[in-house]
């Protein structure tokens, strides 16, 4: 599932930034330590309506559509901006997810 995928890049990024607070040392590692736990926040919600979306419950798209309209919202700047790989490691998912959401089938079983 894609969305497992999200879940796991939110993780690996909070990873990231902790590996970068200890390494090499930060001037805020206040707000260093804000942002991992955020991650870690939105990583476990977007785990939970996973969870949602495989028992079928109706309402785990909706925070799902919106996490994907927010995560290529935030993707797409890094196109133009140098780094073209985070866009694409951003929106590529979120479309996919975003896409398969509305899919007749998904559709269909979510309302069961």
């Amino acid at each position: 599932m894609v969305v497992g995928v999200e879940v796991l890049i939110l993780l690996a990024g909070a990873a990231y930034l902790v590996h970068g607070l200890v390494v090499e040392g930060s001037r805020a590692p206040l707000a260093g330590l804000s942002v991992v736990l955020l991650a870690v926040v939105f990583a476990a919600g977007l785990a939970f309506c996973a969870r949602g979306l495989l028992q079928r419950a109706t309402w785990a798209r909706s925070p799902l559509v919106v996490w994907q309209v927010l995560q290529i919202a935030a993707g797409l700047p890094a196109f133009t901006g140098g780094s073209p790989w985070l866009g694409a490691l951003l929106v590529v998912p979120a479309v996919a997810v975003g896409v398969g959401l509305f899919l007749p089938s998904v559709s269909d079983e979510v309302g069961r």
